[in-house]
């Protein structure tokens, strides 16, 4: 119930229709009970829904390539610990395979709260990073949100990487990058911010951002020529470990950021 409370929510805010996806084969009873929490949540009752037997991931990713569905939203855990939320079975096949956006809870609530605070999790200075922040921010402007802030991640291996190849974003720095960013999208009610991470493994990243608090994160994912989607080095932990609840936007070297061009 929780995680189709948040799903609903979500696809208020983008004005997108809902789809349910169960892996497992259609009955009438099954049928009714997803209508009557519908019912209850106050969501559209007729929303389709689609069964598909089999194993969770391979039923959830036939039935998205069949639906051309561009969000795809699930719980995320298997189990949690004292120090560490390591992602669930479905949530890490749906993160190493799925084609579409994803939209993981580690905590769904039945009565979801549109996400206050954002950390929008960057490995480069790229133009396409740059959309993402643009998809961060106007999901803010839809949804009510007060803060974002920007992290920029590297490991140190992967900035020695890109001295040695010659790579760099112009004459400015980071910082100065980041800055500029920020300046470029001054919202009112809305505060921006930026932080620079640098550490040996990516887990340096996994650990601010399990202590930052933050209601959501998003995260880009290259979408290279074979389909399989990729993360940056100092980002591929997700696969294990899921700091908190994560949208993760897939990009092409075409393709549009989701609610890019949103108003």
């Amino acid at each position: 119930m929780a995680v189709l409370a948040e799903a609903g929510h979500f696809s208020r805010s983008l004005a997108a229709p809902l789809c349910l996806i169960h892996a497992d084969e259609f009955t009438k009873e099954k049928e009714e009970r997803f209508r009557s929490a519908l019912r209850d949540l106050q969501l559209d009752s007729g929303a389709a829904i689609r069964f598909q037997p089999g194993e969770p991931a391979q039923a959830i990713l036939k039935i998205q390539r069949e639906e051309s569905i561009d969000l795809l939203i699930a719980g995320a855990m298997e189990t949690q610990s004292v120090h560490r939320n390591f992602t669930g079975d479905v949530a890490r096949e749906l993160l190493r395979r799925a084609p579409c956006d994803l939209l993981l809870y580690t905590e769904p609530k039945e009565d979801p709260k549109p996400p206050g605070a954002m950390l929008v999790v960057v490995p480069d200075l790229s133009e396409s990073s740059r959309r993402v922040v643009g998809a961060a921010l106007n999901l803010a402007g839809r949804s009510g949100g007060r803060h974002i802030t920007i992290l920029h991640v590297q490991t140190t291996f992967a900035e020695a990487k890109e001295k040695a190849l010659g790579v760099s974003n112009g004459s400015l720095s980071a910082e100065r990058t980041l800055k500029s960013w920020i300046e470029g999208q001054e919202r009112p009610n809305l505060e921006l911010d930026y932080h620079l991470l640098r550490g040996n493994t990516g887990f340096t990243a996994c650990e601010f951002i399990q202590s930052s608090g933050t209601d959501l994160v998003v995260m880009p994912s290259q979408m290279p020529p074979s389909d399989q989607p990729v993360f940056a080095p100092a980002l591929d932990w997700i696969i294990q470990v899921i700091p908190g609840n994560l949208w993760v936007i897939r990009q092409t070297e075409n393709q549009s950021i989701l609610l890019q061009n949103l108003p």
